[in-house]
């Protein structure tokens, strides 16, 4: 590593770098849009490996998503995984599905991928007709727990329709935390969940509140 990179970070940056950690530890990722300031000092960061190397002490590796303008952290300790409740999990496949159908065939950039909740209630209906799928209270708790992780961003409109016409945009950061390589994959997870359904509550690892 060259001299530069291993000059002390001044107190401005100090600054910066506690913010970045933290986002990251507890959001799991910093967009752009969001924090331009704080993501813009991360890649200045990035091009010495400065902050990766420091995330990689508390077990995160970074995944840098420039053409997205987003870094998404992916633990590496079990410490800092949070496990998904199994309707969260069902949510979480139908948003990964739908996101990689509307960017392989509906011709969507991954950064415009945003259905309605109502939209999403259905396409919940269709891929799991046979299960309990949450109701209004839960989907807005499950999507909130979404929005800190920052895999979606909700925009709860209150004018006619109420939160069933809430836009939920999806985001990129959806194919890391679900890595599924191929829709033959998922369907192997979606099978294993709608067996699971009549069984005891099982759970996915995710990062950590």
């Amino acid at each position: 590593m060259s001299a530069e990179a291993n000059t002390p970070f001044s107190e401005s940056q100090q600054e910066f770098l506690r913010e970045a950690i933290q986002r990251l530890l507890v959001h799991g990722a910093i967009l752009r849009e969001e924090h331009r300031d704080l993501y813009d000092w991360c890649r200045v960061q990035h091009q010495d490996a400065k902050l990766d190397e420091l995330a990689a002490l508390v077990g995160l590796k970074l995944h840098w998503e420039h053409d997205h303008r987003l870094i998404l952290a992916v633990p590496q300790s079990p410490r800092l995984l949070r496990r998904f409740r199994q309707d969260e999990s069902l949510v979480a496949l139908a948003l990964w599905y739908d996101f990689d159908h509307a960017v392989k065939d509906d011709g969507k950039t991954p950064d415009d991928v945003a259905f309605t909740v109502r939209e999403l209630n259905e396409s919940l209906a269709t891929k799991f007709k046979d299960l309990v799928l949450p109701k209004p209270t839960r989907m807005r708790e499950i999507l909130q727990l979404f929005e800190r992780k920052s895999l979606v961003r909700v925009t709860d409109t209150a004018g006619v329709g109420g939160f069933s016409e809430a836009v939920v945009r999806v985001l990129p950061t959806i194919r890391f935390v679900i890595p599924f390589p191929n829709l033959e994959e998922w369907q192997r997870q979606r099978d294993r969940y709608v067996q699971a359904a009549a069984e005891p509550e099982e759970e996915n690892d995710e990062p950590e509140d």
